[in-house]
């Protein structure tokens, strides 16, 4: 298996012959091209540098999934032939909107989707994956929870279940001792008149999406779909179950819960190195270059790959 100094000595190389200081692009086009050629499916690489510090800060959110990624999805799959695609995905989620716009952008040209994790897919990017017929991770992949997370005017977004949970204990403490609606009252005054519905709102949107997904694609053969669906849906969305929204969700957690999920690590060497090359391509051109978000394939070398933000990647965040 390759490792990230082969890598960097393959980009480096492949550069000097081209009169280049490197060529990540050459490098991470075949690693696309050598996977699809092992699978015989097409190849989508979604991915963001989310994992970035400066990119997080200076880019901000660019990096998640928005209405704006439609172009891009659209973009991709456009001289792909179905019926079966891989997509990679690399991704700290963003909008539920929006990701159920891409699924149907997916969707409507094919009929097997495999989603391809190898480092994080976390949040709405998660909700993504779920429209999978099936997911392949590695041992160091991970997901994450999908309860909505809700902005009260900080900089701190709170869990939609929990600001449910404590206007019920609120509620249940002022009934018992009225001298406390004072301590209370600061709390309150951040809800909006609407919050609280907009948050049973947003976690029923959360389940019935995932729900929708699961049961139309990964469950569709199983003798009791919608049961599997919703059980894995509300899994996934209820805070409670995690404790954090940022928490790990692995392979072995899925599979417990009754999803399909292949393990990188038990496919033959060839295939499980050609994935290697990809994850480390594509990890380099998110740390290395001014690439904030990619959108590829496999096949066509004339599509918009990437979108940069107009920084120099060594540049520091204003103070």
């Amino acid at each position: 298996m390759e490792s990230w100094i082969d890598i960097q000595r393959e980009i480096e190389e492949t550069g000097k012959a081209k009169g280049l200081p490197a060529d990540i692009d050459t490098v991470r086009r075949a690693a696309y091209k050598k996977l699809a050629s092992n699978t015989g499916r097409p190849l989508i690489v979604y991915a963001s540098a989310f994992h970035v510090p400066i990119k997080a800060q200076i880019a901000g959110p660019m990096l998640s999934i928005d209405l704006a990624d439609k172009d891009g999805f659209r973009e991709v799959v456009r001289n792909l032939e179905g019926p079966a695609v891989d997509v990679f995905v690399h991704s700290p989620g963003g909008s539920p909107e929006a990701t159920e716009s891409i699924v149907a952008i997916l969707r409507s040209k094919f009929e097997d989707v495999r989603f391809i994790i190898t480092g994080s897919a976390k949040s709405a990017a998660t909700m993504l994956v779920m429209s999978g017929n099936r997911i392949l991770m590695g041992d160091a992949a991970e997901l994450g929870p999908t309860d909505p997370q809700e902005f009260l005017g900080t900089a701190r977004p709170a869990p939609a279940g929990a600001i449910l949970d404590q206007f019920e204990i609120g509620k249940k403490e002022v009934a018992r001792n009225p001298s406390l609606i004072g301590g209370w009252l600061p709390i309150l005054q951040q809800y909006g008149p609407s919050l609280l519905v907009e948050c049973k709102n947003h976690i029923k949107l959360a389940e019935t999406l995932v729900a929708g997904w699961l049961r139309n694609y990964m469950f569709k053969s199983d003798r009791k779909p919608q049961f599997k669906a919703k059980k894995l849906a509300r899994y996934l969305a209820n805070d409670k179950n995690f404790l954090s929204h940022g928490r790990r969700v692995d392979l072995n957690m899925l599979r417990d819960q009754g999803a399909v999920v292949d393990r990188v690590e038990d496919l033959p060497l060839d295939l499980r190195s050609a994935i290697e090359r990809v994850h480390l391509t594509v990890m380099a051109t998110l740390d290395q270059t001014a690439a904030v978000k990619i959108f590829e394939n496999s096949l066509d070398a004339v599509l918009i790959r990437m979108m940069e933000a107009r920084i120099a990647p060594t540049q520091q965040p204003q103070k």
